[in-house]
């Protein structure tokens, strides 16, 4: 039955993303409004699909700390999840990816028409200081921006060490940061065909003010990501 469930599931959730890409290719010369309309309803409904086909729902705990002003998020990495099915819980998002990603097809015209964020990272210092700019800005337009501090996908229980590009992007902004922690790996894992059934933890935590130092902002995330990720293997 759960392997049954996870065809069905994998052939309409990607042959859904896929169609509505395609569908979505004109958006690139409209104003930015139209893609994120799009972007909006391409998250709402494959949450539907996830819900429906693989039974995978979810809850949010401390949902007030989704900021009414511009902040960074950084999100826990585990799954195919969290980086599409949450997106309509953001007002014109702004997405920190790493550069391969901006090579796929249609998806790299949309985001790069909404102004996404990639980070080449062989090229070190100069990209960090080119995305931090680039943050900066949104983060003065009054955009949020997301970012997987981490830098890969992580087992659920798993404690990967954070990239240290988060501080200097904190630095510079000046903003918030604020750790959201789940646990949708245990659900639809990283690699993992097999998606089982249940309700995904969704954790915005308090957020970390400006003005720390690079060095004591490092020790507060990576402390909040420790002691999280801890509270939700069980």
């Amino acid at each position: 039955m759960a392997i049954a469930r996870s065809i069905i599931f994998c052939v309409l959730f990607f042959g859904t993303a896929a169609i509505l890409l395609l569908l979505a290719l004109p958006l690139v010369i409209f104003p930015e409004k139209y893609i994120y309309g799009f972007w909006n309803l391409f998250s709402k409904i494959l949450d539907f699909i996830t819900q429906k086909i693989a039974g995978i729902d979810y809850k949010i705990e401390n949902e007030q700390n989704l900021l009414k002003e511009p902040a960074i998020y950084a999100f826990r990495h585990e799954s195919t999840w969290e980086t599409l099915v949450l997106i309509h819980k953001f007002q014109r998002p702004i997405f920190v990816l790493k550069k391969e990603l901006l090579r796929i097809p249609i998806f790299a015209q949309l985001s790069r028409r909404v102004g996404t964020i990639s980070v080449d990272r062989e090229n070190g210092a100069r990209a960090l200081i080119s995305a931090a700019r680039k943050i900066e800005k949104s983060i003065a337009k009054g955009q949020p921006v997301i970012i997987f501090p981490e830098g890969t996908r992580a087992q659920t229980g798993e404690h990967v060490p954070i990239k240290r590009g988060i501080a200097f992007f904190y630095k510079k902004s000046n903003c918030s940061v604020v750790p959201v922690i789940h646990d949708a790996g245990k659900f639809w894992p990283r690699g993992g065909f097999l998606k089982k059934s249940g309700v995904v933890t969704v954790k915005f935590l308090d957020p970390i003010p400006p003005g720390l130092s690079q060095d004591e902002f490092m020790n507060r995330l990576n402390e909040v990501f420790y002691l999280e990720i801890e509270k939700l293997k069980a």
